[in-house]
């Protein structure tokens, strides 16, 4: 039972540690490097089992327990120097030295933790002579809680003190391994770790002044200016100081007051912002007016009102402002609901109105089940770029910007209720408002309409756009309301149903007449202009895969940010691949030039490699397709990431524990459970979309249960593949196990950046059909291993039977066949006397 409670707690420090650190990358750095936290764990944890097998006489069975508690001492240990690495040193992709220098100092320091998490993990799975199902479901066990634990850690906790208390977690179960199997004094020592590190991660809970973020999106950010820190799984808000100042505007009028007003500024992961204004009276919002993102007030000023994105508080401020007779406000982050409701009530002046309703929610899944009717919807800038645990590019606003959102979105309005939706503008790089028209143009062809143009429009300032979407044509007074306050505001104004746009782009899109004819205008730019639909759900990634080498002339603004962010994931994939290369090459090598080093003298079943190689790959191709479509029917990435992790983990350990009580290594058994992987993951996808297409307005306790239940048996199938491949590998040779657990590693990062890559250019439906393939072939690796299995087994007997001859009537030790605990038959000593001749 010690082995088992020792190897839970390991695997849930680590899962946990690495869900946080994504969590911390995405305000130390940009959105595109969160994938950097994966990588460093698979770059740690791939060293840390390649030690092992270069080194068998230092890690034997004897000296397990010993080695088990030093591994994990030394991970709680080096967490700290990890944590302080990320929090000081700025992290970016720039081409110059220093940036590469601090790179490699922060890949360095981030995957310290993991090499001894997986020296520890490996040691486990390789040399403990408990039953590998057992074993590998404890790991998965702890790796299941582990990521419920994040969730529910960061809101009681900062993302530091939450990874601290996994360096302390780790220490823990370096103390479970030590608790009287080696000397008193390591035990001592390991005890004096776990409590000094709770301690410190308490006292930075309770300190803000402790360990921080320094340097935030390459800038130094003290924490000493903030005058409010929040964390959650979704991002860290920080408030700054209360400000007399002139007014924030995202796009002001060149008649815009400028007077000073009371306000907080707040940021999101450092890199988004919003305002939090004072509202005693009118007069303090008087000025939201002259703001390009609130225009279609102008021609919807009454009616209920619903603001996608409540933030600080504006865009609720500035529907009571133009009189409308109630609004209501949902945020998928209850942070900014919580400050309105607590810290900022009086000043924000929102959350004691009746008029006023504040909802934390997903906006798209509380307006599938709303039923109330608006006469507008505003969501005005609301993208974040934050990170969420789920991995670079799934962004919590995705899922709001496809064909299928907007078809909620205007089931929401009255008759002649509006749309509007404010986006970033730039004339000469089109980019997101290009696409956002597209999807206007889309949606509201879903509804019928014969001519999109009438129901349009397009109103700009600076490098603001707001899109106004009628769910009616635009009636000839509502016209000329929006084109004379635009012009009283000094507005530009590219589109208005009855003029010709001058751009083209905007032109060519807005003849389209069906879906197919916006597809056909689409396929020949140089930037995607096709709607975003759940299927591909990336409206941020503007980049075709086909037209990388003409995008030189879109170097600044959202485009040169999107090029980095796609760029930066080509790079990633590279570097993964040069690793993956390394993990199976440079262990080869070295182990024929170490006297230590494993007998077989680099000698591998090849088979077995590819087999391990396969799951991992298969396995994360699998997790992340089913993040992105749980994204969408759970309503946030964070929700699809805690759903899918725990049900995942933990039906794959339920797995793992079945695969102790079934033949898998013997045929026909060893060619049926591959085939049952390839059927589940195919019927998964399609029961995931029917289940998008008919329970996205179902309550949310329903959802998370059908989806359990939709996971769970997929999860237990596979989780019969690592254990069974072990046995399989076991029955040839012994002493490549820890480099089969590197394989399975280092590919599976190498896949879930491939995953991403795949989701953006090809579709979602891509993973599924990938990781099909992928299991598809562990079939062929299975039959060749337990072929050659067989063949070993025979050689074994033919050996037998000779020494049995040479050596009849010695009284030898005979060796004869006898099962073994998983099934697999094999050579097993027994002493029999035999009669002297």
């Amino acid at each position: 039972m010690q082995v088992y409670l020792g190897t839970l707690l390991i695997a849930f420090a680590m899962l946990a540690m690495e869900i946080t650190f994504t969590r911390l990358l995405s305000v130390t750095t940009w959105y595109h490097l969160a994938f950097f936290a994966i990588a460093t764990a698979m770059l740690g944890m791939t060293a840390g089992a390649t030690t092992i097998y270069l080194k068998p006489r230092r890690f034997t069975k004897e000296r397990l327990n010993e080695e088990l508690a030093t591994a994990c001492q030394r991970f709680a240990l080096v967490v700290p120097v990890a944590l302080v690495v990320l929090c000081l040193t700025p992290l970016s992709i720039a081409p110059t030295i220093m940036s590469i220098i601090a790179m490699l100092i922060v890949t360095a320091g981030c995957a310290l933790p993991y090499y001894f998490a997986g020296i520890a993990i490996t040691l486990i799975l390789t040399k403990c002579d408990k039953p590998i199902g057992k074993l590998y479901a404890a790991d998965l066990a702890g790796a299941s809680l582990g990521c419920l634990f994040v969730l529910a850690g960061l809101e009681v906790m900062d993302a530091p003190s939450l990874i601290l208390l996994c360096g302390a977690l780790g220490a823990a179960a370096g103390l479970v391994f030590a608790w009287q199997q080696t000397s008193a004094a390591q035990t001592r020592w390991v005890a004096v770790t776990t409590v000094l590190l709770a301690v410190v991660a308490l006292g930075n809970t309770l300190s803000p002044r402790m360990i921080r973020p320094l340097v935030i999106k390459g800038l130094v950010y003290p924490s000493t200016r903030n005058f409010l820190d929040k964390w959650n799984s979704f991002s860290r808000i920080s408030v700054s100081p209360l400000a007399h100042e002139p007014p924030f505007y995202w796009a002001a009028s060149p008649k815009a007051p400028t007077a000073p007003v009371y306000e907080y500024a707040m940021q999101i992961d450092g890199g988004a912002g919003t305002f939090l204004r004072r509202f005693h009276s009118i007069e303090d919002i008087d000025h939201l007016r002259y703001d390009v993102t609130n225009i279609a007030y102008s021609i919807r000023p009454r009616g209920g009102a619903c603001i996608i994105g409540v933030g600080g508080g504006r865009d609720l401020q500035a529907a009571l402002l133009f009189g409308h007779k109630h609004v209501t406000g949902i945020d998928v982050n209850p942070i900014f609901i919580n400050l309105l409701e607590n810290e900022f009530r009086d000043f924000a002046g929102l959350a004691d109105r009746d008029d006023v309703t504040l909802v934390v929610d997903e906006a798209r899944s509380y307006l599938s089940r709303d039923t109330q009717q608006y006469s507008l919807l505003q969501m005005s800038l609301i993208d974040t770029f934050a990170a969420t645990g789920a991995g670079a590019f799934s962004l919590s606003e995705n899922s709001l910007y496809t064909v299928e959102a907007w078809d909620v979105f205007l089931n929401r309005l009255t008759d002649d209720g509006v749309f509007t939706v404010s986006r970033w503008y730039c004339p000469d790089n089109l980019g997101e408002t290009g696409r956002l028209l597209s999807l206007a143009i889309a949606a509201v062809l879903r509804t019928g309409a014969e001519d999109p143009s009438q129901h349009i429009a397009l109103v700009t300032c600076g490098r603001v756009a707001t899109l106004v979407l009628s769910r009616s044509p635009l009636k000839p007074e509502e016209i000329a309301t929006l084109t004379s306050a635009s012009a009283e505001m000094e507005f530009s104004v590219p589109i208005m149903p009855g003029r010709v746009p001058e751009h083209a782009v905007l032109r060519e899109l807005l003849t389209a007449r069906s879906v197919d004819d916006l597809t056909r205008i689409a396929a020949d730019k140089p930037l995607r202009f096709d709607p975003p639909t759940d299927e591909d759900p990336y409206f941020f990634n503007m980049l075709k895969f086909d037209r990388f080498s003409s995008l030189g002339r879109f170097g600044a603004g959202v485009i040169g940010g999107n090029l980095v962010a796609t760029v930066t994931l080509v790079a990633l994939i590279f570097s993964l691949l040069i690793l993956a290369v390394a993990t199976i090459l440079v262990p080869l090598l070295l182990a024929r030039r170490m006297d230590d080093g494993p007998k077989s003298g680099g000698k591998v079943i090849w088979a077995g490699a590819a087999y391990f190689a396969l799951i991992g790959a298969g396995f994360m191709l699998m997790e992340i397709a089913l993040v992105q479509r749980l994204s969408v029917l759970l309503s946030h990435p964070v929700y699809a990431l805690g759903i899918l992790l725990f049900t995942m983990i933990l039906s794959t350990g339920v797995g793992s524990l079945l695969s102790e009580r079934l033949p898998l290594t013997r045929a026909p058994w060893v060619s049926l459970y591959p085939l049952a992987a390839v059927g589940a993951i195919l019927s998964v996808r399609v029961v995931l979309s029917m289940l998008l297409a008919n329970m996205i307005t179902s309550a949310m306790l329903t959802k998370i249960l059908v989806s359990i239940a939709v996971i769970f048996p997929l999860g237990i199938i596979m989780g019969l593949f690592f254990p069974t491949g072990m046995r399989l590998v076991r029955a040839i040779r012994d002493e490549e196990t820890p480099w089969y657990w590197a394989l399975n590693g280092v590919f599976g990062v190498l896949a879930s950046a491939l995953a991403v890559f795949f989701s953006i250019f090809f579709g979602v439906s891509t993973n599924f059909y990938v990781a099909a393939g992928c299991y598809g072939l562990v079939l062929l690796c299975a039959v060749a291993l337990h072929q050659k299995g067989q063949k070993t087994r025979n050689e074994a007997m033919a050996d037998t039977s000779c020494d049995e001859f040479r050596g009849a009537g010695a009284g030898e030790i005979q060796r004869v066949d006898a099962p073994h605990e998983d099934g697999i038959a094999g050579p097993v000593d027994t002493t029999v006397a035999q009669p002297a001749q």
